[in-house]
């Protein structure tokens, strides 16, 4: 038996038997419901957070007053029991935290959040039951006594869901649903949107804003002052990986999803040393929540491939790819039809145009059209041949030209990849997103296939 650690635990329940007689004499039952709270949302729903806790102790009006609990007796034996450790007596009442970051405590507002509330909300009443509080001061002594922390920094992701629980990446990265408090942080800091709330206190949340981008970080715990500078936590980190995310997620799966802001919080299942949490307050682009991205089981493998392949130093070298891809993207996240056509057909310029072979003084629209009928016909993802992506890459051509030069004339005629003709721009450039979206893939391939042994 651990001496010094039953010493602090009679001492605790001492003080916690104490002071449930003492309330006990105010009221006859501990009051528990649902209060406002200003520091964090709280989820009521998939995609409803309040501030509103759906279960907390009413606590009567002298806990929360600095320094009550040291009006009893016992709360000296607490303290002295504390004292002769010398890691958790070097905590009590001390700023608390990592090396480049710790907050003021008060020892007595410690003890009454995780120790004598859980008690309360567990039981429901003021009659000690010493197992509970065996099992909640375990807990509190596990965490209060840490000897490290984990800091998680984490990008949230606006249009993306997924059936997968967690996607693992390289470099010990995790796509994954954000916590509660993750979201709550990402609602604080404005890198998730609010579709709606019901008035201040409340915010919506769509289902398809809620995963991220995440790593984690071990950090020792540190108390007190200390005469050396510190060294801040390593962030950010997380933005050329989520960026090379997002692009993987943009060819494989298409939708509009986008990376917003880098975060950093303390790993919400331990104890809060550090309950607060930071951001950086960069500008992101919106998605669009009508076309969202969705990565299903079929698609995993390809992601997690094309993830990787984008860090070749062959794929970044190689010009008219980097400049198809990021038109790509950008066609992704456009809301208006007509922007879609022009990146998609840049894209398409800047792909298809070198790859062709053709003499330099053909047109444009005729090598754009030999590229990527000599890339994709027969391909089995698009199952189309050669005339058909011939048309496709025609029409879109003189579409943009129509749109860039200003034409009054609708554009017509339009066909899809199937050879049928279509009065609808939307589904025409769906239809040439896909193309584009496979032969980026296809030109990736080749260029893991060249890494082989």
């Amino acid at each position: 038996m651990d001496v010094q650690f039953e010493r602090r635990r009679v001492a605790v329940l001492a003080l916690v038997r104490a002071v449930f007689e003492g309330f006990a004499e105010l009221e006859s039952r501990p009051r528990i419901g649902r209060m406002i709270d200003n520091q964090r949302w709280w989820r009521h729903g998939q995609e409803e957070f309040v501030g509103l806790r759906r279960e907390a102790w009413n606590m009567p009006d002298d806990l929360p007053m600095y320094g009550w609990l040291d009006k009893f007796p016992e709360m000296a034996a607490v303290r002295e029991a504390y004292d002769a450790d010398p890691v958790l007596g070097a905590r009590v009442d001390a700023l608390l935290g990592i090396e480049g970051g710790r907050q003021g405590t008060n020892f007595y507002w410690i003890l009454a959040q995780h120790v004598i509330e859980p008690i309360v909300l567990a039981t429901r009443t003021y009659n000690l039951d010493e197992s509970v509080f065996d099992r909640v001061y375990s807990a509190f002594e596990r965490g209060f006594g840490a000897e490290e922390i984990h800091m998680v920094e984490f990008v949230p992701l606006n249009g993306f869901a997924s059936t997968e629980e967690v996607v693992t990446l390289p470099d010990g990265l995790v796509l994954k649903h954000m916590g509660d408090l993750q979201v709550s942080h990402a609602i604080n800091h404005l890198a998730v949107p609010r579709m709606s709330g019901g008035g201040v206190n409340g915010a919506r949340i769509s289902r398809f804003d809620q995963w991220a981008l995440t790593t984690t970080r071990a950090y020792r715990v540190e108390a007190g002052y200390s005469d050396v500078v510190p060294r801040a936590p390593v962030f950010p980190t997380l933005y050329g990986p989520a960026a090379t995310l997002v692009t993987a997620l943009r060819i494989v799966c298409g939708g509009s999803v986008v990376s917003t802001r880098s975060m950093l919080a303390q790993d919400e299942s331990e104890f809060p040393f550090l309950p607060s949490s930071s951001a950086m307050l960069t500008a992101f682009n919106s998605a669009d929540n009508d076309r969202p991205t969705y990565l299903m089981p079929d698609a995993l493998g390809v992601f997690l491939a094309t993830y990787s392949a984008l860090g070749l130093p062959e794929v970044q070298a190689d010009r008219s790819l980097q400049v198809a891809i990021r038109r790509l993207v950008l066609a992704g996240s456009r809301s208006e039809d007509s922007d879609r056509l022009v990146d998609l057909m840049i894209s398409a310029e800047a792909l298809f145009i070198k790859r062709s072979n053709l003499a330099r003084d053909m047109a444009k629209k005729v090598k754009i059209m030999a590229g990527a009928a000599t890339l994709l016909a027969g391909d089995p993802q698009l199952q189309v041949g050669a005339d058909e992506l011939r048309i496709l890459m025609k029409t879109m051509y003189e579409a943009r030209n129509a749109e860039v030069h200003g034409d009054d004339q609708p554009y017509a005629p339009l066909y899809l990849l199937s050879g049928a003709a279509t009065d609808s721009l939307p589904k025409m450039l769906d239809d040439a997103e896909r193309v584009m979206r496979r032969a980026v893939l296809v030109v990736l391939e080749e260029h893991a296939r060249a890494k082989l042994p």
